[in-house]
C-alpha cells in the first residue's frame, strides 16, 4: 500500500499514466496501464526496464512492426460462452484480424537474428495459438471480413441459388422498365436504381397506377415514384 494515498498525484504518475493510455492501440492495453502498480522489486523492476527498452527500440527502427490490427475481442470470447449465442460476420473477422497479429508478432520476434530482442521474445514465449481455429477462420472468412462462398456446400448452394434469383429478378424488372419506356412512362435516361435496398422503377407520377407495386420513394418534387413491382 502506497503512503500517503495520493502519492501517485504527487508525483505526477496519473499525467503519466493518461499519456499511456492515450498510446494504447485497444482498451486491452488501456486496462493493463490501469493495473500498474509501483515495486520496490529489483529484479522486477529490472527485467520490465529492458523489456521497454527493446520496445521502444521497435517503435524506433522497425516500422514493419505488425501490431495495427490488434483488436480487443474479450466481448466476443464472453458471448460465445454463453450458450446460444453466436459470433456475427463482423466479430468473426475481428478474431481473425486478432489471431493473425499476434502470430505476425511472434513470427516478427522469431525472425531477429540472434539476441536483438530477448526480454521480449521471452515474454512471448509461452504464447500459444490454435492452429486448428487460425485455418478454419482462414478457411471461412475472407481478407473483408465476409463469409466466403465456398465455406460450406449449403451455404454455396444457397448462394448460387440467390444469385439465378437475382438474375431472374433483374431480366423481369428489365422488361418492365422496356415497357415502361415503349409506353412513355418514364424518360429514356432513367433506369433501374435502388431505394431503401430494393431495386425500384423511377416513373412519373401520374402514371404510378399504371405499374403494379410498392412505392418505396418519391423524389423532392413529388414528379417521380420509385416502384418496386
Amino acid at each position: 500500500m502506497l503512503y500517503p494515498n495520493t502519492l501517485e498525484q504527487k508525483l505526477g504518475f496519473d499525467k503519466i499514466r493518461e499519456l499511456l493510455k492515450q498510446a494504447c492501440i485497444s482498451p486491452l492495453g488501456q486496462d493493463y496501464v490501469d493495473k500498474i502498480r509501483f515495486t520496490d522489486n529489483y529484479l522486477l523492476i529490472d527485467k520490465l526496464l529492458r523489456q521497454t527498452a527493446e520496445f521502444r527500440q521497435i517503435v524506433q527502427y522497425e516500422p514493419d512492426f505488425p501490431a495495427a490490427n490488434y483488436i480487443d475481442i474479450r466481448q466476443h470470447l464472453s458471448k460465445v460462452r454463453v450458450e446460444g449465442l453466436a459470433l456475427s460476420e463482423t466479430e468473426f473477422f475481428d478474431v481473425k484480424l486478432s489471431l493473425r497479429t499476434i502470430q505476425d508478432c511472434l513470427r516478427f520476434l522469431s525472425q531477429r537474428e540472434g539476441d536483438t530482442y530477448p526480454f521480449l521474445t521471452e515474454l512471448a514465449g509461452p504464447v500459444g495459438i490454435n492452429k486448428q481455429l487460425t485455418d478454419a477462420l482462414e478457411r471461412v472468412i475472407d481478407d473483408r471480413g465476409h463469409v466466403r462462398d465456398n465455406a460450406s456446400p449449403e451455404l454455396a448452394s444457397i448462394r448460387r441459388r440467390i444469385l439465378s434469383e437475382q438474375s431472374t429478378l433483374r431480366k423481369r424488372l428489365d422488361t418492365i422498365l422496356k415497357q415502361a419506356r415503349q409506353n412513355g412512362w418514364i424518360p429514356d435516361d432513367l433506369s433501374l436504381t435502388v431505394r431503401g435496398g430494393r431495386l425500384v422503377i423511377p416513373i412519373a407520377a401520374e402514371h404510378k397506377r399504371k405499374i403494379k407495386g410498392f412505392v418505396h420513394d418519391e423524389s423532392a418534387t413529388g414528379q417521380t415514384v420509385f416502384i418496386e413491382p
